[in-house]
């Protein structure tokens, strides 16, 4: 059935939106989206599955005005206050979410938001609280395995990693999974041990120590791949956004230890709290989805002081039944207009359990 997926997107879901259909459909409680940054002006992407989870900045800019003409968009605070039972929601209401926490958020997608007077709650991670450059973990392995020009040969004991001569020209699948491979076993490990762990898969592949600097030095680049710092995120709060945790430094938080998904969890809101002299009430799950989060996370989110806990997938109205396992409609690069309400409207999570799950995905082409 791979002809439903085009199908869908170029003729249902546009019926459908043009004739209100999908927000008359639309279940009840209030929809979460969530982003994960704006393709910078002048970014040529690099790689669809690194890069396919931002989008385009006129995307964006559609996406919102939808949400603003047909729907009825909150702040955090009145979602934090409707999930604790202690007020009512209008119907169709949204609340817009983003994830990571990049430098694009604030210079790109922040002056979009204050253009049409709406509110965004973004998550991020504690290594934001500082002042030092730096670059998620996940996403500076995946460039150093783009990076590499000669077979990729690892290992790394410690972590139980033997990978032999992986051709970097003619393997893009191979090192894609090899990268997801590592992402697993490296979230074992408490952030500086997994710093000297990347060290040691750069020196492996024989990349200078100075590999980074472009992503550094170059302002596209920069607003890409680095992630706020202190004075970015007092910026963001100053206009009229908030913020939300995600970790200290972004593991896949299933593959921790019971001591270290505490920390990772409890200490983000601390830090998050001490840099911005505010409470912070909520919390986003690294990856988000049933392989990455366990029934502990939720349980020590909920420890932790969090009001609520939001997930990375099944979203849409009438998805909310947890307050600590809260869905999301998961935007990415290639989503058009229609197939956005669509998933909004808890129109395509139901057509796809109808059909039985695979056929309706469409992957991303960056």
């Amino acid at each position: 059935m791979r002809f439903v997926s085009p199908a869908l997107r170029h003729i249902l879901f546009p019926v459908l939106s043009r004739s209100g259909y999908l927000r008359r459909s639309a279940g009840a409680g209030p929809a979460v989206v969530t982003y994960h940054g704006i393709f910078p002006p002048g970014y040529k992407i690099i790689n669809s599955a690194l890069d396919g989870n931002l989008v385009h900045a006129s995307a964006l800019r559609q996406q919102l005005q939808l949400l603003k003409k047909r729907y009825h968009v909150i702040s955090a605070q009145e979602f934090f206050r409707w999930s604790a039972g202690e007020e009512s929601l209008p119907p169709h209401s949204i609340l817009l979410t983003c994830d990571d926490g990049l430098r694009n958020t604030l210079s790109d997608m922040v002056p979009a938001l204050q253009e049409l007077g709406l509110s965004c709650l973004f998550f991020v991670p504690a290594e934001s609280a500082g002042d030092v450059p730096s670059m998620l973990w996940y996403e500076e392995l995946y460039l150093m395995l783009l990076e590499a020009t000669e077979p990729i040969t690892l290992s790394l004991h410690d972590a139980g990693v033997a990978i032999s001569a992986i051709n970097v020209t003619t393997a893009s699948n191979e090192k894609h999974w090899l990268w997801w491979d590592l992402v697993k076993k490296l979230s074992l490990f408490e952030r500086h041990l997994r710093r000297e762990l990347l060290n040691q898969i750069r020196h492996q592949i024989r990349l200078p120590e100075n590999w980074r600097e472009r992503f550094v030095q170059d302002p596209v680049l920069a607003a890409r791949f680095l992630i706020l710092d202190r004075a970015g995120l007092l910026q963001m709060a100053a206009a009229g956004m908030s913020i939300g945790a995600h970790t200290l430094s972004h593991p896949i938080l299933a593959r921790t230890s019971d001591a270290l998904a505490w920390r990772e969890i409890s200490e983000s809101r601390a830090r998050l709290e001490e840099a911005l002299g505010e409470s912070v009430a909520a919390f986003a799950y690294p990856f988000g989805d049933s392989a990455t989060v366990t029934r502990r996370d939720m349980k020590l989110a909920e420890q932790a002081g969090f009001r609520c806990a939001f997930m990375n997938v099944g979203g849409g109205f009438g998805s909310i039944i947890d307050r600590f396992a809260i869905p999301r409609v998961h935007v990415t690069a290639d989503m058009r207009l229609a197939e956005f309400e669509a998933h909004l409207a808890g129109f395509y999570r139901n057509l796809k359990r109808l059909l039985g799950g695979d056929e309706l995905e469409v992957p991303i082409e960056g």
